[in-house]
């Protein structure tokens, strides 16, 4: 038999051998290289294992596979993993190597099962240079790498949406910290740097005119910066501040809030800015400056009722003792009788006064009670002004007040109690005589669209700026040292309010003032 002949018969393994052999006398060295790597190393065909190490050969006994068997097929052990869709895609209509071998992929990822479990491996393919179709492949073992990754990725995911989460969270924290509060940032030389819509809508200023901004542009004056100044002083050193602070609006109203201030610090404990966190409480401040006022308006009542009380009761007690004493001592002498007469008719004088004192207590103590009774009926505006005009002519009684009349038509129908109508222009045009010493007191009757208007108008002494929004307050005076109890024009006010009547005053001291009434037409 010849060499051919023999050739034929041998297998591709023994073939291969026989040709290493012939070309390389030094073949015995290459089973020993062959096995020095762990990677899983085998000489194919593409189908079929010609020869392979002791790693590729151990892997698959494990299954017990004989990858010299006649129905090994190396394709055949490869699983398509798509779980993290990563690992082989398919031949797409060529032979499994032929991507890389045609350098149109470097190597392949590919799952093969092994020991029970799967493992991955990345394949690298070379070729065989002692045969044309004959190629190198290397498998490396990458389960352990992989499984790394996948935990990485895993984690990563995990952390991810946890951010997510937390984000999410911290979104609505944010959210509702800043619908129920005013939120302000200012960095640590007291420049705005955050404020939400609540602080910008409560104190009426745009964002853009607030950032960048010294706080101070909240500061009604300097004493109040210098108090936010102190305050930051404190927090310097670690401390949150809570209290009440006053800030300022872009129209220069006065808002109280109670405050929180928070230091913001890094890593390294230096502060980098400062959270304020406010609640209006403007409503509750005014009505506790208001109660005070009430208070201390009420104790200077008090002390000017006793004094308002005493003082005529001291007159009729004094006058009647002298008209007494008189009586008995010279009862037939005219010139007694005429002092007797005088002594009774200013106790008389005085008890009227006191009577109109106690009847003003109580005529306001049945309106603020809602007991006072109103009879409503429809009445002339015209005919009641001329007729509160003429009651109070006798006020005039030095004649050195121009007293005048103007009504600018002949008739209008109102609603209206007519006599707390008159009382409310009697109270006025007395007012009116008793803070003007000469000039004018006038009463003007007009038509103003579908309303009547009364102005009673004085050139008297006026009424301070201070005093003019608290006018109408009980026991209130435009001076400490104003005749009368301050009840008349509360008194005023409230039959005005019960009978629908508009009630306003303008006044500049030293040069008068107006009163008005606003009434519907009929």
């Amino acid at each position: 038999m010849q060499e051919n002949d023999l050739e034929i018969l041998l297998t591709p393994k023994e073939r291969l051998k026989q040709n290493i052999k012939k070309d390389n006398p030094d073949f015995r060295y290459y089973k020993s290289l062959f096995n020095i790597t762990e990677n899983l190393v085998a000489i194919t065909d593409g189908d079929t294992v010609i020869d392979a190490n002791k790693a590729f050969i151990d892997f698959f006994a494990t299954q017990n596979i004989d990858v010299f068997g006649s129905n090994f097929l190396l394709p055949s052990v490869f699983q398509k993993i798509d779980k993290y869709g990563y690992i082989y895609d398919g031949y797409q209509n060529k032979r499994w190597f032929e991507h890389i071998h045609k350098k149109e992929k470097d190597y392949y990822r590919v799952g093969i099962i092994g020991a029970n479990r799967l493992h991955e491996f990345n394949i690298s393919i070379k070729q065989f240079e002692l045969s044309k179709n004959i190629f190198i492949v290397i498998m490396t073992d990458i389960t352990e790498i992989m499984g790394y990754k996948n935990t990485l990725e895993y984690n990563l995911r995990s952390v991810s949406k946890n951010k997510e989460e937390t984000e999410f969270l911290l979104n609505q924290y944010n959210r509702a910290v800043d619908i129920s509060n005013l939120v302000l940032k200012v960095n640590t030389i007291g420049n705005i740097i955050y404020a939400n819509d609540a602080f910008c809508k409560t104190l009426k200023h745009t964002k853009e005119e607030l950032i960048g901004q010294n706080i101070k542009i909240l500061c009604n004056s300097n004493e109040i910066y210098k108090h936010y100044s102190s305050i930051i002083q404190t927090i310097e050193n670690g401390d949150v501040y809570k209290g009440i602070i006053e800030n300022i609006d872009k129209e220069r109203e006065k808002h109280f809030f109670n405050t929180t201030i928070v230091p913001i610090k890094n890593r390294l404990g230096e502060h980098i800015e400062y959270l304020i966190i406010q609640n209006e409480i403007t409503e509750t401040v005014k009505a506790k400056e208001e109660a005070v006022q009430a208070l201390e308006a009420k104790s200077k009542f008090f002390d000017k009722v006793s004094h308002e009380l005493r003082t005529p009761l001291n007159a009729i007690i004094n006058f009647t003792d002298l008209a007494l004493e008189a009586y008995s001592e010279n009862s037939n002498d005219e010139d007694s009788k005429e002092m007797i007469e005088l002594y009774l008719q200013r106790a008389h004088k005085n008890s009227k006064n006191l009577l109109n004192l106690i009847n003003s207590l109580l005529d306001l103590s049945k309106l603020k009670s809602t007991k006072e009774h109103f009879n409503i009926g429809i009445h002339d505006v015209a005919k009641l002004v001329k007729e509160s005009y003429e009651s109070c002519s006798s006020l005039n009684t030095k004649g050195s007040v121009d007293y005048r009349l103007k009504i600018d038509f002949i008739s209008g129908l109102i609603k209206c109690d007519n006599f707390k109508f008159n009382q409310i222009l009697i109270n006025l045009i007395s007012n009116a005589f008793k803070f003007t010493q000469k000039g004018f007191v006038s009463i003007h009757l007009s038509e103003v669209g579908d309303e009547y208007l009364v102005e009673v108008e004085d050139s008297g002494v006026g009424i301070p700026n201070g005093k003019l929004s608290r006018i109408f307050e009980p026991f209130e005076q435009a001076r400490s040292d104003d005749i009368g109890t301050g009840l008349g024009l509360s008194i005023v006010r409230e039959y005005a309010n019960a009978m629908n009547i508009a009630l306003s005053v303008t006044s500049s001291e030293g040069a008068g003032s107006c009163f008005k009434l606003k009434l519907k037409k009929l």
